[in-house]
């Protein structure tokens, strides 16, 4: 085996604990006609990486590759590819078989990365970053002078929303998970920021609105939020439910119709229907993160031979922002 053919990659062959990540070495193919090989330079960790992992969501062949989004440059184009050479800077954020130092990827699936922005950016904030456009700007058009409430605001894309939100000029509460993330989360600029492990967000809540409640939910959260986050959105407001971390909620249809709550579970990709929207989205993305609305992205990196323990970290909530792996 040639070693120019050799990739590091983690697979798991059975779901379950952070256990089954496990580190080794494939042998990469030739790209298709359709598809480069990418060399990845930053590999981000989200949340629905533990969901392939911990069985959540289904898998049914074995061995296989996890992860979903990354940076890097172009390595090899395939023989139909026209719109990417060689040496291009590119990123994607939903392609399963992102924990590799290279892959195969369909050319249809990367996004132009800026040359001002780096490959730890992009990776940290691709998905999350897209999310929160489309968030605020589509699912929710979010205007001046909306009060929201935005679950895990220390979090990669709550922290993200909160901090546009804050710039079109909302009025933005933020819960966290616990006390010692309180600080980090007041750093975005958030109106008030409630820590759920030792406060009432009912309470707290309704005192800052004075009992008027928020005009919306952005909720990446799910059963463990849920029900207190309904007591305070006004009648008539609009419940974003874009995750469910917790857990999936109970939801009794017959109260949000007598209370006419907007309720929705938006889903990212139902908002790209082809390639043309999904750059537009991209480059307003890297827009707002060179005109320094998205703040600061400073990423946790972590190995990607140390993946297990990213993962055990992340499911225990002990980290904050963007988490992303170097080879």
């Amino acid at each position: 085996m040639e070693k120019s053919n050799e990739t590091a990659v983690i697979r798991i062959s059975r779901q379950g604990s952070p256990a089954v990540l496990e580190y080794g070495l494939e042998t990469i193919g030739t790209p298709n006609a359709n598809q480069v090989i990418l060399n990845q330079k930053a590999i981000a960790l989200n949340f629905v990486d533990v969901m392939f992992r911990n069985g959540t969501f289904p898998v049914n062949n074995f061995p296989v590759t996890i992860g979903v989004e990354a940076a890097g440059t172009v390595e090899s184009v395939g023989e139909n590819v026209k719109d990417l050479v060689v040496g291009d800077r590119v990123g994607y954020f939903f392609a399963l078989g992102a924990y590799a130092e290279r892959r195969l990827i369909n050319a249809s699936e990367l996004i132009k990365v800026p040359d001002d922005v780096s490959f730890d950016q992009a990776a940290a904030i691709m998905a999350k970053g897209l999310t929160a456009r489309m968030l605020i700007k589509q699912a929710y058009s979010v205007k001046k002078g909306d009060t929201i409430l935005v679950h895990a605001t220390a979090g990669g894309v709550g922290s993200l929303v909160s901090r546009w939100a804050k710039a079109l000029g909302a009025i933005v509460i933020g819960t966290v998970g616990n006390s010692i993330k309180k600080s980090y989360a007041l750093s975005h600029g958030i109106d008030l920021v409630v820590a759920l492990d030792n406060e009432d967000l009912t309470e707290s809540v309704n005192n800052f609105t004075e009992g008027k409640g928020v005009d919306a939910v952005f909720d990446g959260v799910g059963k463990a939020t849920f029900n207190d986050s309904l007591n305070v959105l006004k009648t008539g407001g609009t419940y974003l439910l874009f995750g469910n971390s917790s857990g999936v909620p109970d939801i009794d249809n017959k109260v949000l119709n007598d209370r006419k709550i907007n309720f929705i579970r938006p889903n990212l990709g139902s908002y790209f229907p082809d390639k043309a929207s999904v750059q537009f989205a991209a480059t307003e993305m890297f827009d707002a993160l060179r005109n320094g609305i998205l703040g600061e992205i400073n990423p946790t990196i972590y190995s990607l031979s140390d993946v297990s323990k990213a993962h055990q970290d992340l499911e225990s909530s002990s980290t904050k922002g963007s988490i992303i792996f170097h080879i």
